[in-house]
Protein backbone atom coordinates (compact mmCIF):
# COMPACT_ATOMS: atom_id res chain seq x y z
CA UNK A 1 0.00 0.00 0.00
CA UNK A 2 1.35 3.29 -0.82
CA UNK A 3 2.26 6.65 1.57
CA UNK A 4 -0.97 8.30 0.09
CA UNK A 5 -3.08 5.31 0.25
CA UNK A 6 -2.53 4.69 3.73
CA UNK A 7 -2.90 8.36 4.86
CA UNK A 8 -6.00 8.40 3.48
CA UNK A 9 -7.05 5.46 5.27
CA UNK A 10 -5.80 6.97 8.59
CA UNK A 11 -7.73 10.23 7.48
CA UNK A 12 -10.89 7.80 6.66
CA UNK A 13 -10.63 6.19 9.93
CA UNK A 14 -9.29 8.33 12.97
CA UNK A 15 -10.89 11.16 13.53
CA UNK A 16 -9.35 14.75 13.22
CA UNK A 17 -9.72 15.77 16.45
CA UNK A 18 -7.43 12.17 17.46
CA UNK A 19 -5.42 12.81 14.85
CA UNK A 20 -4.27 16.65 15.92
CA UNK A 21 -3.45 15.79 18.82
CA UNK A 22 -0.57 13.02 18.07
CA UNK A 23 0.60 15.28 15.66
CA UNK A 24 3.38 16.05 17.37
CA UNK A 25 3.96 14.50 20.62
CA UNK A 26 6.17 17.54 21.91
CA UNK A 27 3.51 20.05 21.62
CA UNK A 28 1.22 17.32 23.31
CA UNK A 29 3.90 17.43 26.05
CA UNK A 30 3.74 20.92 25.96
CA UNK A 31 0.08 21.59 26.12
CA UNK A 32 0.18 18.93 29.27
CA UNK A 33 2.87 21.11 31.20
CA UNK A 34 1.79 24.30 30.58
CA UNK A 35 -2.30 23.67 31.85
CA UNK A 36 -0.75 21.32 34.57
CA UNK A 37 0.90 24.39 36.06
CA UNK A 38 -1.52 26.93 35.02
CA UNK A 39 -4.20 24.52 37.27
CA UNK A 40 -1.76 24.79 40.16
CA UNK A 41 -1.41 28.64 40.27
CA UNK A 42 1.36 29.22 37.96
CA UNK A 43 1.65 32.39 35.68
CA UNK A 44 4.03 33.88 33.83
CA UNK A 45 4.89 37.72 33.22
CA UNK A 46 5.62 39.18 29.98
CA UNK A 47 6.75 42.43 28.82
CA UNK A 48 5.09 43.01 25.63
CA UNK A 49 6.51 46.70 25.11
CA UNK A 50 8.27 49.03 27.22
CA UNK A 51 6.22 49.89 30.58
CA UNK A 52 3.45 47.30 29.52
CA UNK A 53 3.83 43.86 31.53
CA UNK A 54 0.91 41.33 31.16
CA UNK A 55 0.15 38.25 33.29
CA UNK A 56 -0.24 35.37 31.05
CA UNK A 57 -1.41 31.55 31.33
CA UNK A 58 1.96 29.84 30.56
CA UNK A 59 0.33 28.69 26.95
CA UNK A 60 -0.25 32.22 25.98
CA UNK A 61 3.35 33.05 27.33
CA UNK A 62 4.97 30.94 24.62
CA UNK A 63 2.51 31.73 22.06
CA UNK A 64 3.10 35.72 22.98
CA UNK A 65 6.87 35.38 23.10
CA UNK A 66 6.98 33.88 19.55
CA UNK A 67 5.27 36.28 17.87
CA UNK A 68 4.49 39.68 19.18
CA UNK A 69 8.50 39.96 20.96
CA UNK A 70 10.73 37.21 19.27
CA UNK A 71 9.39 37.50 15.70
CA UNK A 72 10.50 40.67 13.73
CA UNK A 73 7.97 41.62 11.17
CA UNK A 74 5.22 40.32 13.89
CA UNK A 75 6.20 42.76 16.54
CA UNK A 76 6.97 45.70 13.50
CA UNK A 77 3.16 45.16 13.07
CA UNK A 78 2.06 44.57 16.81
CA UNK A 79 3.81 48.44 18.02
CA UNK A 80 2.18 49.96 14.38
CA UNK A 81 -1.06 49.07 16.04
CA UNK A 82 -0.19 50.12 19.50
CA UNK A 83 0.55 53.33 18.31
CA UNK A 84 -3.42 53.20 16.98
CA UNK A 85 -4.49 52.97 20.23
CA UNK A 86 -6.46 55.31 22.63
CA UNK A 87 -9.70 55.53 25.17
CA UNK A 88 -11.84 56.36 21.64
CA UNK A 89 -10.66 52.79 20.22
CA UNK A 90 -13.66 49.91 19.67
CA UNK A 91 -11.26 46.86 18.01
CA UNK A 92 -13.16 44.31 16.49
CA UNK A 93 -10.50 41.73 16.47
CA UNK A 94 -11.30 39.46 13.82
CA UNK A 95 -9.16 36.07 14.12
CA UNK A 96 -8.40 37.26 17.36
CA UNK A 97 -6.43 33.77 18.63
CA UNK A 98 -5.27 34.46 22.25
CA UNK A 99 -6.40 38.06 21.93
CA UNK A 100 -3.10 39.90 22.27
CA UNK A 101 -4.44 42.90 19.99
CA UNK A 102 -7.75 42.96 22.05
CA UNK A 103 -5.85 43.15 25.32
CA UNK A 104 -3.51 46.06 23.36
CA UNK A 105 -6.80 48.30 22.91
CA UNK A 106 -8.26 47.35 26.14
CA UNK A 107 -5.01 48.51 28.08
CA UNK A 108 -4.76 52.06 26.18
CA UNK A 109 -8.08 52.65 27.52
CA UNK A 110 -10.19 51.04 24.80
CA UNK A 111 -12.66 48.37 23.94
CA UNK A 112 -12.21 45.41 21.76
CA UNK A 113 -14.82 42.33 20.54
CA UNK A 114 -12.70 39.52 19.90
CA UNK A 115 -13.99 36.76 17.54
CA UNK A 116 -12.58 33.70 16.73
CA UNK A 117 -14.01 30.28 15.70
CA UNK A 118 -11.46 28.42 17.94
CA UNK A 119 -13.51 27.65 21.82
CA UNK A 120 -10.03 26.78 23.20
CA UNK A 121 -8.88 30.19 21.48
CA UNK A 122 -11.92 31.76 23.39
CA UNK A 123 -11.18 30.52 26.61
CA UNK A 124 -7.74 31.17 26.32
CA UNK A 125 -8.60 35.29 25.85
CA UNK A 126 -11.13 35.08 28.72
CA UNK A 127 -8.33 33.48 30.90
CA UNK A 128 -5.79 36.64 29.67
CA UNK A 129 -8.50 39.49 30.25
CA UNK A 130 -9.48 37.67 33.89
CA UNK A 131 -5.66 37.85 34.60
CA UNK A 132 -5.13 41.55 33.52
CA UNK A 133 -8.64 43.03 35.19
CA UNK A 134 -9.75 43.61 31.60
CA UNK A 135 -13.38 42.01 31.09
CA UNK A 136 -15.29 44.67 30.89
CA UNK A 137 -13.34 46.18 28.00
CA UNK A 138 -12.99 42.79 25.67
CA UNK A 139 -16.28 40.90 24.78
CA UNK A 140 -16.01 37.76 22.48
CA UNK A 141 -18.05 36.42 19.87
CA UNK A 142 -17.25 32.17 19.37
CA UNK A 143 -17.75 32.36 15.33
CA UNK A 144 -16.06 32.51 11.67
CA UNK A 145 -16.43 36.06 10.24
CA UNK A 146 -17.33 35.55 6.71
CA UNK A 147 -19.39 37.44 4.01
CA UNK A 148 -22.81 36.95 5.55
CA UNK A 149 -24.26 35.25 8.66
CA UNK A 150 -25.03 31.68 8.88
CA UNK A 151 -22.19 29.02 8.82
CA UNK A 152 -19.05 28.14 7.80
CA UNK A 153 -17.22 24.42 7.36
CA UNK A 154 -13.44 25.06 9.07
CA UNK A 155 -10.67 23.24 9.13
CA UNK A 156 -9.07 22.55 12.92
CA UNK A 157 -4.95 21.82 13.08
CA UNK A 158 -5.52 21.62 17.25
CA UNK A 159 -2.78 21.43 19.56
CA UNK A 160 -0.16 21.44 16.88
CA UNK A 161 -1.23 25.22 16.38
CA UNK A 162 -2.30 26.82 19.08
CA UNK A 163 -5.94 25.66 18.02
CA UNK A 164 -6.23 27.56 15.24
CA UNK A 165 -8.87 26.93 12.49
CA UNK A 166 -9.45 28.00 8.63
CA UNK A 167 -10.91 27.26 5.73
CA UNK A 168 -10.13 25.25 3.29
CA UNK A 169 -12.28 24.15 0.24
CA UNK A 170 -9.87 21.18 -0.46
CA UNK A 171 -11.13 19.18 2.02
CA UNK A 172 -14.01 16.44 2.56
CA UNK A 173 -16.90 17.75 4.73
CA UNK A 174 -15.69 14.92 7.28
CA UNK A 175 -12.72 16.28 7.84
CA UNK A 176 -14.38 19.43 8.68
CA UNK A 177 -16.08 20.99 11.16
CA UNK A 178 -19.80 23.36 10.86
CA UNK A 179 -19.09 26.54 12.57
CA UNK A 180 -21.34 29.51 13.39
CA UNK A 181 -20.36 32.61 11.44
CA UNK A 182 -21.17 36.11 11.30
CA UNK A 183 -20.19 39.29 9.37
CA UNK A 184 -18.32 42.37 10.24
CA UNK A 185 -21.55 44.50 9.45
CA UNK A 186 -23.57 42.30 11.81
CA UNK A 187 -21.40 42.37 14.42
CA UNK A 188 -21.38 46.76 13.94
CA UNK A 189 -25.09 46.08 14.23
CA UNK A 190 -24.50 43.89 17.52
CA UNK A 191 -21.47 45.96 18.99
CA UNK A 192 -21.78 49.54 17.81
CA UNK A 193 -19.39 50.87 14.59
CA UNK A 194 -15.80 50.33 14.92
CA UNK A 195 -12.82 52.63 14.94
CA UNK A 196 -10.24 50.02 14.02
CA UNK A 197 -10.14 46.31 12.58
CA UNK A 198 -7.65 43.29 12.75
CA UNK A 199 -8.18 40.79 10.32
CA UNK A 200 -5.96 37.46 10.58
CA UNK A 201 -7.81 34.55 9.09
CA UNK A 202 -5.52 32.51 7.66
CA UNK A 203 -6.18 33.49 3.37
CA UNK A 204 -10.03 34.19 4.02
CA UNK A 205 -9.66 37.70 4.08
CA UNK A 206 -11.67 39.15 1.05
CA UNK A 207 -14.79 37.35 2.43
CA UNK A 208 -14.18 39.23 5.57
CA UNK A 209 -14.05 42.65 3.60
CA UNK A 210 -16.82 41.48 1.52
CA UNK A 211 -19.10 41.18 4.90
CA UNK A 212 -17.65 44.41 5.88
CA UNK A 213 -19.33 46.75 3.03
CA UNK A 214 -21.59 48.69 5.09
CA UNK A 215 -19.38 49.26 7.58
CA UNK A 216 -16.15 50.57 5.57
CA UNK A 217 -18.32 52.87 3.99
CA UNK A 218 -20.10 54.50 6.22
CA UNK A 219 -17.73 54.37 9.59
CA UNK A 220 -14.79 53.94 7.74
CA UNK A 221 -12.22 52.40 10.63
CA UNK A 222 -9.02 51.86 9.50
CA UNK A 223 -8.16 48.15 8.65
CA UNK A 224 -4.90 46.33 9.93
CA UNK A 225 -5.19 43.47 7.90
CA UNK A 226 -2.62 40.70 7.28
CA UNK A 227 -2.72 39.04 3.47
CA UNK A 228 -2.02 35.32 2.83
CA UNK A 229 -1.28 35.54 -0.75
CA UNK A 230 0.35 31.66 -0.82
CA UNK A 231 -2.77 30.40 0.79
CA UNK A 232 -5.05 32.07 -1.42
CA UNK A 233 -3.79 31.25 -4.14
CA UNK A 234 -3.49 27.70 -2.93
CA UNK A 235 -7.26 27.91 -3.37
CA UNK A 236 -7.32 28.73 -6.74
CA UNK A 237 -8.06 31.95 -5.97
CA UNK A 238 -6.54 35.65 -6.65
CA UNK A 239 -5.08 37.55 -4.00
CA UNK A 240 -5.48 41.06 -5.79
CA UNK A 241 -9.33 40.48 -5.42
CA UNK A 242 -9.09 41.93 -2.11
CA UNK A 243 -6.92 44.86 -3.11
CA UNK A 244 -9.76 45.72 -6.05
CA UNK A 245 -12.29 45.54 -3.08
CA UNK A 246 -10.51 48.16 -0.56
CA UNK A 247 -9.59 50.41 -4.52
CA UNK A 248 -13.43 50.44 -4.92
CA UNK A 249 -14.03 50.99 -0.97
CA UNK A 250 -11.75 54.48 -1.09
CA UNK A 251 -9.12 52.61 1.08
CA UNK A 252 -5.16 52.99 0.15
CA UNK A 253 -2.55 50.30 1.71
CA UNK A 254 0.52 51.32 3.89
CA UNK A 255 3.20 48.71 4.29
CA UNK A 256 4.41 47.55 7.82
CA UNK A 257 6.65 51.06 8.07
CA UNK A 258 3.77 53.09 7.86
CA UNK A 259 4.55 53.96 4.09
CA UNK A 260 2.53 53.83 0.98
CA UNK A 261 3.09 50.06 -0.34
CA UNK A 262 2.23 49.06 -4.63
CA UNK A 263 0.04 47.45 -5.51
CA UNK A 264 2.86 44.76 -6.84
CA UNK A 265 4.59 44.88 -3.33
CA UNK A 266 2.03 43.70 -1.76
CA UNK A 267 0.97 40.63 -4.30
CA UNK A 268 4.79 39.96 -4.58
CA UNK A 269 4.99 38.60 -0.97
CA UNK A 270 3.78 35.28 0.75
CA UNK A 271 2.22 36.85 3.70
CA UNK A 272 2.44 40.66 3.84
CA UNK A 273 1.34 42.53 6.75
CA UNK A 274 -0.28 46.25 6.01
CA UNK A 275 -2.40 49.38 7.12
CA UNK A 276 -5.28 49.78 5.04
CA UNK A 277 -6.75 53.80 5.39
CA UNK A 278 -9.87 55.73 4.21
CA UNK A 279 -8.49 57.98 1.47
CA UNK A 280 -9.22 61.35 2.18
CA UNK A 281 -10.50 63.68 -0.79
CA UNK A 282 -7.63 65.45 -1.86
CA UNK A 283 -5.88 61.56 -2.14
CA UNK A 284 -8.99 60.34 -4.23
CA UNK A 285 -8.77 63.70 -6.60
CA UNK A 286 -5.15 62.46 -7.29
CA UNK A 287 -5.58 58.69 -7.56
CA UNK A 288 -8.39 60.04 -10.12
CA UNK A 289 -5.78 62.15 -11.85
CA UNK A 290 -3.07 59.40 -12.39
CA UNK A 291 -5.95 56.97 -13.71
Amino acid sequence: MSFEASKAMVRAVVPRSVRNSFRSPAKLAEWLWDSAAYSLGNTRTLEIMPQWSIRCHPEAYRVFLESQVADGSQRQEFLQFASHCSPGMLLFDIGAHFGIFSLAAAHFGGRAVAVDPSRSAIRMIATEAALNQMESRIQMVCAAVSHQSGSLPMLTSGLYSHGYMRFTAHRPDREQTLIEAVSIDDLAQQFGSPTHIKVDVEGYEFAVIQGARQTLRFSRPTLFLELHNQIVRSEGLDPAAILDELDALGYRNLGPDGFPIERKAILERLIIRIVSQPRTPDQADSKAFRC
